[in-house]
């Protein structure tokens, strides 16, 4: 029911299993990071719990954690792996697909230009891509992978996200209203 959650999840599954580079943007909230996570820990293949995600390939996550320290050689080197296991997978013919995960990609400093070296990997991918950001990256690497756009979340899309984290049952008013109280203090204007 939370719409961003939603389209993150459909942006992620129809990239990831075509192998397009993704990154989404938004602030924080608005799903970002807990639907790759979502898609992540569901495409298992043949080995996941949902029958809709066994249809599509099993994936290899490289995570990395962007931070003003980054470097172009820590990112190469996540690119590598990726590869390396890719190349792996497709020699022994296994239905699997490696996938960059480069969270807070928006952290990096400009001066450094530790992401120029996405244009090298994005240009031609080999591997799957997604990057999480709460600000656009700069022309020159948005322009190589799908972006998504996410706006500051509705308190409505905040309200389902907090029962639905919560595993919150309605059948209580009295609990309920006042979840809804704490909701609206933590996430309102």
């Amino acid at each position: 029911k939370n719409q961003a959650l939603r389209e993150n999840v459909f942006a992620l599954v129809v990239c990831i299993e075509n192998n397009i580079p993704l990154m989404i943007i938004g602030p924080p909230g608005s799903s970002k990071t807990l639907s790759f996570h979502l898609v992540a820990n569901n495409m298992r293949g043949e080995d996941s719990t949902q029958e809709f995600f066994r249809y599509f390939k099993k994936v290899d996550v490289f995570h990395y954690r962007c931070s003003v320290h980054s470097t172009s050689n820590e990112i190469q080197a996540v690119f590598e792996a990726a590869k390396t296991r890719q190349k792996s997978n497709r020699k022994f013919n296994l239905n699997r697909s490696s996938i960059v995960y480069l969270d807070e990609a928006g952290l990096t400093e400009e001066r450094t230009e530790s992401l120029r070296i996405l244009h090298f990997y994005l240009d031609d991918p080999e591997v799957g891509f997604v990057g999480i950001t709460n600000n656009p990256l700069d022309a020159a690497k948005s322009n190589r992978a799908v972006s998504v756009f996410r706006s500051t979340p509705s308190l409505e899309d905040l309200t389902v996200l907090a029962f639905r984290w919560l595993q919150w049952q309605e059948h209580n008013n009295v609990l309920t209203g006042q979840l809804q109280l704490y909701i609206q203090g933590f996430c309102g204007p």
